[in-house]
């Protein structure tokens, strides 16, 4: 039984690609620390819709107990300000938020995490923030100390050091590779180094792994064991295209206003890369004019003009590689705006299944 536990989980596709493959395997501790993607997390990977009916029986009748415990590991965060947000909580969220996080066994705050509370693991995956170093982002670095979100790579440092789990899992974008920030990915790939790991890295697009979204990132699989021979794996012919994965008869609310129509259709096999802002003011202007937020037409209006509309939120979980069900178990607790967040934040769940087969499917391991 493979022992796993996922740092920066968002709502699990790790958890997710192992569960399709049918890899024995047992969640025993996550971090994360936004309340949205944890209640996503408890929704597709434990029985919390099922007992959140009876939640007066599962928790402490005194709410000041609620309070320590989401503080204690300090959660939810405003993902921009870092401030806790238990205390503004309804008193049904803040039941909710309670349940969630002790149903997924949630460590919290990375840098609150006591090391030698945690139980042992054999696999760290850690996708760590990537807003500080995506070209689409802050730019702010990842420097140790810098305070930065995407820093929080080293807070890995004490729970690598202290565990010693016998792989590691990194997953961010491709910049962490670009000009400005190589540096410190290789001082950090040296420094597992020298606590014993052996590192590979490389560079692999969706559109290669069954999923017709061209999203770039960078993977790193670390093993203690030097004698395990591992490879990335090799791409595989794209056989589902995006106008595959698109529902029918979407809502009027996701076609764009202001006379943003096309006279021709767009064809497109593949779409550009999701990113957490997708939610945000999609254009017909950035999607021609600068290749990005992924539009779509399937019908025509009065006049015969094409009508463009966003991606619906089940569409970007798709372009995930998650399944329809795990989809509809989140959409009962959090808003779409919230489902588009997580998507663009997460890893596309069949590359990571490629990777989960090479590494423990054909090592036998």
């Amino acid at each position: 039984m493979l022992k796993v536990f996922e740092a920066f989980a968002g709502y699990g596709s790790q958890r997710m690609a192992l569960r399709n493959l049918n890899i024995p395997h047992e969640v025993v501790g996550i971090s994360e620390i936004e309340g949205d993607v944890l209640l996503s997390y408890a929704a597709i990977h434990s029985e919390f819709l099922n007992l959140k009916e009876k939640i007066g029986e599962l928790i402490p009748s005194d709410q000041e107990e609620i309070y320590n415990y989401l503080e204690g590991i300090n959660v939810p965060l405003d993902y921009k300000t870092f401030e806790n947000k238990a205390r503004k909580l309804k008193k049904d969220k803040l039941k909710e938020m309670y349940l969630a996080n002790k149903l997924i066994h949630n460590y919290g705050d990375i840098q609150r995490i006591d090391p030698s509370s945690l139980p042992d693991f054999d696999l760290f995956t850690y996708s760590f923030p990537c807003q500080d170093i995506s070209v689409a982002g802050f730019q702010s670095g990842l420097n140790a100390d810098s305070g930065t979100r995407s820093s929080l790579l080293w807070e890995c440092c004490k729970i690598i050091e202290a565990k010693k789990p016998k792989y590691l899992m990194m997953e961010n974008v491709k910049n962490l590779v670009g000009k400005n920030h190589k540096e410190n990915f290789e001082k950090f790939l040296e420094y597992l180094e020298s606590v014993g790991y052996k590192n590979k890295w490389a560079i692999l697009n969706a559109r290669d792994f069954g999923i017709p979204q061209n999203r770039e990132r960078v993977f790193c699989i670390s093993i203690l064991d030097h004698e395990i021979d591992f490879e990335f794996p090799e791409p595989v012919n794209l056989e589902k295209f995006l106008y595959d994965i698109l529902e029918e008869n979407v809502r009027e609310s996701f076609y764009l206003t202001n006379g943003q129509v096309m006279d021709t259709e767009i064809k497109q096999e593949v779409s550009y890369c999701l990113d957490s802002n997708y939610w945000k003011g999609v254009t017909l202007k950035d999607f021609l004019a600068k290749h990005r937020r992924q539009v779509v037409t399937d019908k025509k209006n009065d006049e015969g003009k094409y009508m463009v509309r966003r991606l619906t939120p089940l569409e970007t979980w798709r372009l995930m590689g998650c399944t329809d069900e795990d989809f509809y178990k989140a959409s009962q607790l959090v808003s779409n705006t919230s489902l588009y967040k997580q998507s663009g934040n997460s890893i596309v769940v069949n590359v990571l299944e490629a990777i989960f087969k090479s590494l423990f499917l054909q090592q036998n391991i």
